[in-house]
């Protein structure tokens, strides 16, 4: 049997909070967090319905666009 190397692009949204004075201070201190130099690396965990767990390795990451929003 061979074995292959599979890549595929994942996208997904994360959420977290902070604790700021206002927005601004609040999407600062979200972008100093998912900085890709302050982040050391990425675990992905992804579970199927039927239970198989898969534990792939995460070759490359990056975050996009901050969206902030008061509770």
């Amino acid at each position: 049997m061979k074995e292959y190397l599979i890549l595929a692009d994942v996208k997904t949204t994360v959420s977290m909070k902070v604790q700021a004075d206002n927005q601004q201070e609040a999407e600062m201190i979200a972008q100093r967090k998912l900085n890709d130099l302050s982040v050391a690396n990425i675990k992905l965990h992804i579970e199927h319905l039927n239970g198989e767990v898969l534990k792939p390795n995460v070759a490359d990451f990056y975050f996009e666009a901050i969206t902030v929003e008061e509770e």
